[in-house]
């Protein structure tokens, strides 16, 4: 654990009297790419008795490429280098300096759920394959008897199978909370969708509120930043219509459009990670 104090030259008054310190703390000074820690600030008063700012805090990092700061104080490391993160209170600032390592060879173990596309029944006993690199290595799995799987997969941009037929592009990262893995099956060249998660692209955290755009369909994700947009099959009218752009946006965010295909092309899974502004 790491621990940044410093005084101040405007101290101001909290449940132990007038403070004079405040105290940054880091569980870890170093994380590997991918990780992420919380962060806390503590005033001390001339008690010696410490407790958290009456307002509110804010957060900054000096290379957010580095190390991203959230609101509350949740920090992610993002790429190999240092940051200085600082947080200011009650007219105090504390900073504290944070390294980011490389890790190579990084596994995310992942689980979801094989559905039908057309009854959203499980899909037992199929086999699930991923690939990171068109030339690389496969990683296969197969669904237990309620559809689900359960596999350690590497991280990047992986391609998806189930039984042989394509399913997709997931967007496997160390960060974030839990991965949705699941994937849709058994739909048939005839229909058309996409579905996934939309994502920050520095912390890998889930963007609720985004709205995904397809053809004339829009879709708003939910807490754990899933969409999914159907536009039916070959004799619906809605899918009448030469390429296809999927569009993406949430406040704050760069807006992201996709070439996802000409005419009818399946269902896939395409999962979609947004910049900040």
């Amino acid at each position: 654990m790491v621990v940044a104090s410093c005084g101040g030259d405007k101290p101001p008054t909290g449940p132990s009297g007038r403070a004079t310190r405040i105290s940054l703390i880091a569980p870890h000074p170093t994380l590997d790419v991918g990780e992420s820690q919380q962060l806390s600030l503590v005033l001390t008063g001339p008690d010696g008795v410490g407790h958290a700012p009456e307002g509110p805090v804010t957060w900054r990092s000096s290379n957010e490429a580095v190390y991203a700061a959230w609101s509350g104080g949740f920090v992610v490391a993002v790429a190999p280098g240092q940051a200085t993160i600082t947080a200011s209170a009650d007219g105090k600032t504390a900073d504290i300096v944070l390294s980011v390592q490389a890790r190579s060879g990084a596994i995310r173990h992942v689980q979801g759920r094989v559905g039908d596309y057309t009854v959203d029944a499980p899909v037992s006993g199929v086999s699930v394959v991923f690939v990171l690199d068109v030339d690389g290595p496969s990683i296969q799995t197969t669904t237990d008897g309620n559809g689900n799987y359960a596999v350690d997969l590497p991280t990047g941009l992986l391609s998806a199978s189930v039984d042989g037929q394509q399913a997709g592009q997931m967007a496997v990262r160390i960060g974030g909370p839990a991965y949705r893995g699941d994937l849709i099956a058994r739909a048939g060249e005839r229909c058309m969708s996409r579905y996934g998660t939309v994502n920050d692209a520095t912390t890998f955290q889930p963007l609720a509120g985004a709205t995904v755009q397809l053809g004339s369909r829009t879709a708003v994700t939910g807490a754990d930043g899933w969409y999914r947009i159907d536009l039916g099959c070959l004799d619906n009218p809605l899918t009448n219509f030469n390429t296809a752009f999927l569009d993406a946006s949430h406040p704050g965010y760069r807006s992201l459009s996709r070439v996802v295909g000409r005419g009818i092309h399946s269902v896939l899974r395409l999962d979609v990670e947004l910049q900040r502004l």
